[in-house]
């Protein structure tokens, strides 16, 4: 393994345990609003419970020791099971009956549900619901009785618990977005006390994920990014022409893609061969705030290579925050939605 593979493995690996770091601190937070919340006793968590797995499969998890699965194999009966139905062997249900039967517990909520999810969902109901909603299970509660566990559930209209949520939007919203913004205004003032060394690098091998024809075609639908580029960045005819001008800086760039991904490379006409630019006064937005993004792939001689290093942990951070933060906005707006 050479050295550019050692750093990427390295990089990797952090980002991962930053994201998996992020994804712990987000949900202290988020979980640590469910006690304004409170469970209204309608016991619909009980009667209808939904998940993607069908009984065969959750029997297969079960015998993992998935603890979850072991609690729905102990507790928890499908819609549409025969008499005969057992976790281990007589496990197949219909679908469609499955479905129909749970619509007959709480219409609004299965149709809500069915039409959020992609694939099968099945509905099971707890086999220890009494008459007036009395749990008639013994021996202290299970761990699927803590319902919800997660603030992305879909959840009926009738649950104490989406005030939970809704809580949750109003924090990422409002207090974790502008942290975020805070953080990333910080990394950016920070930016301004480093200078370009005018190595040229940035001008003669620019790079992108995206071909000029792509990039042109996302210009005339309004991506102002790719306007910019387009406006002054010219396609290499081959990657070896780009190789010509700084082979180190090529594989550094390329050693970061995946098998299946491709990346282009670019060059201004404008740039002297004293590395200056001709159209200085009136260069695009992107080429003065560049680089404006810690992450990105710069050579040693940068003169923001230092600032890069400097942020780069805070910067993975933060990425991993906005990822997870995004992900589950959209997921808790998804599951409020009507």
């Amino acid at each position: 393994m050479n050295k550019l593979d050692l750093e990427n493995k390295k990089n990797r690996l952090l980002y991962r345990e930053l994201f998996l770091k992020a994804n712990e601190g987000f949900k202290e937070q988020i979980n640590s609003l469910k006690v304004n919340s409170f469970c209204t006793n309608q016991k619909i968590c009980c009667k209808v419970r939904y998940t993607g797995l069908s009984p065969a499969e959750i029997y297969s998890l079960s015998q993992e020791e998935d603890n979850i699965s072991v609690e729905y194999v102990r507790l928890f009966v499908p819609y549409g099971a025969s008499d005969a139905f057992n976790y281990e062997k007589n496990n197949q249900i219909d679908l469609d009956l499955n479905n129909k039967l749970a619509a007959q517990v709480h219409k609004s909520y299965v149709k809500s549900v069915l039409s959020k999810l992609p694939g099968p969902v099945y509905f099971y109901h707890c086999r220890h619901i009494g008459q007036n909603n009395k749990c008639t299970l013994t021996g202290g509660k299970s761990i699927l009785c803590k319902f919800p566990t997660s603030i992305t559930t879909l959840l009926p209209e009738e649950c104490g618990y989406q005030d939970w949520q809704k809580q949750a939007v109003e924090k990422i919203k409002n207090e974790i977005s502008r942290d975020i913004l805070v953080k990333l205004n910080e990394i950016e003032k920070y930016r301004q006390t480093f200078k370009c060394q005018k190595t040229g690098t940035c001008c003669r091998l620019a790079s992108s994920e995206f071909s000029y024809e792509e990039l042109k075609h996302k210009a005339q639908n309004g991506d102002n990014f790719a306007r910019q580029f387009t406006s002054v960045f010219i396609p290499y005819d081959s990657i070896e022409k780009a190789r010509e001008i700084y082979s180190e800086y090529i594989d550094m760039v390329e050693a970061r893609l995946d098998a299946d991904e491709k990346i282009y490379f670019y060059h201004c006409p404008y740039v002297t061969d004293e590395n200056l630019c001709s159209i200085y006064e009136n260069r695009p937005q992107i080429c003065r705030e560049f680089p404006n993004n810690p992450l990105a792939i710069l050579p040693a001689n940068c003169g923001f290579h230092e600032w890069k290093d400097e942020v780069l942990v805070a910067s993975m951070l933060l990425h991993a925050i906005i990822e997870i933060t995004e992900f589950n906005l959209q997921k808790i707006e998804a599951a409020l939605q009507d």
